[in-house]
């Protein structure tokens, strides 16, 4: 059953689609197509170009809001015309509704299929990419989206078990990439001649092997293949750097008030002092508190922007509590990373010290 429609799927998104199709077109095709998935507008299943209040005068318009059978939102489907690469920008408008809608899964529907995931399972700041599917009869990867995305299927669960399986596949092929590396480096290089140095010690003297190793280079080289697709992955290098600032035990005093504070607090803690004693408007704060200080998420971040960009996320890597909600002189409501570890909270000691506020480390 799965196999028959995903290939009526191919049949309605690819093989009768003709050439320089519009956007507004291939819409229809795309309608037809979750027919085929028992997704019905007249039945309320779906919403199509709905428009949803952003804010007090904004709105978004997505293309297409799956509903569940009580009016709950489900997942968000943006369209593009299928002769058209699915790029950076395509996704981010899909990631901007996700968000707005709190949303955890998104589907990108063009040349190919694209299924995105924003949710606790990762740690990404942006969704995931956890599958491409090319419009291909007999598919397994397209069977497999019929069965999750089949409306008599449909489940959050089997969504995340998925989700889960994807993101063991891509850290697993992280870490090859990652084993790769160090094989193919320099100094790797140098491992190898000491391991062909250690097979012939039982038969050759040292100083001869020496002299032969240094006449010879080792080239391990990577044979031709092509990737398919680049996934965004965290450094291994910034997991092993936040074990070594999770071991750093360091506090921070701010003007000898006694309060030993650790570097998360104490930043939140400087930044609140700080626009007591000068307050200015966020714009300004922006410049002092500048986000290369901080690195990934910036030093400070305005309240909505943060809500938003987190919003699948229960942990929004910003002191986010009522009770830590800054206000700037222009009245904007504004928040303070809690990402502080070894590698960046000097600059902010430097900071504060530059202006003028003693702090002591103990």
């Amino acid at each position: 059953m799965n196999q028959e429609k995903w290939n009526e799927i191919c049949f309605l998104l690819s093989e009768n689609i003709r050439d320089g199709i519009s956007e507004n077109d291939f819409e229809q095709n795309v309608i037809q197509a979750l027919r085929v998935l028992d997704w019905k507008e007249y039945s309320g299943d779906l919403q199509i170009r709905p428009s949803f209040p952003i804010g007090a005068s904004n709105r978004i318009t997505p293309d297409i809001v799956i509903n569940s059978n009580e009016k709950r939102n489900l997942f968000v489907i943006e369209i593009k015309q299928p002769n058209l690469p699915l790029n950076t920008k395509f996704q981010q408008q899909l990631f901007s509704y996700m968000r707005q809608l709190k949303l955890k899964y998104g589907v990108l529907v063009g040349k190919v299929i694209q299924i995105f995931y924003d949710g606790d399972l990762t740690e990404h700041e942006e969704p995931v990419l956890l599958e491409t599917i090319d419009f291909e009869r007999d598919s397994q990867k397209g069977q497999k989206f019929v069965e999750l995305f089949n409306k008599s299927n449909f489940s959050y669960n089997l969504l995340d078990t998925f989700t889960e399986n994807s993101l063991n596949k891509i850290n697993r092929r992280n870490e090859q990439k990652i084993l790769s590396q160090k094989i193919l480096s320099p100094e790797y290089e140098l491992k190898v001649l000491q391991l062909i140095k250690q097979d012939f010690l039982s038969e050759y003297d040292g100083e001869i092997i020496d002299n032969v190793l240094q006449t010879l280079s080792v080239n391990i080289s990577t044979k031709n293949y092509t990737e398919i697709e680049t996934i965004k992955i965290k450094d291994n290098t910034s997991e092993q750097s936040q074990i070594k600032n999770e071991r750093d035990k360091t506090k921070y005093i701010i003007n000898e008030t006694g309060l030993k504070l650790p570097k998360n607090k104490f930043v939140l803690e400087f930044v609140r002092t700080y626009i007591k004693e000068k307050p200015m408007d966020f714009n300004s704060l922006k410049n002092i508190f500048r986000d290369e200080y901080q690195g990934s998420t910036g030093v400070i971040n305005q309240l909505d922007f943060v809500e938003t960009k987190f919003a699948n996320k229960s942990n929004k890597r910003h002191f986010t509590g009522s009770e830590n909600i800054l206000i700037s002189s222009d009245n904007i409501k504004f928040v303070v990373s809690t990402e502080w570890g070894k590698g960046n909270i000097d600059n902010i000691v430097n900071l504060a010290r530059k202006e003028g506020f003693k702090i002591d480390e103990v």
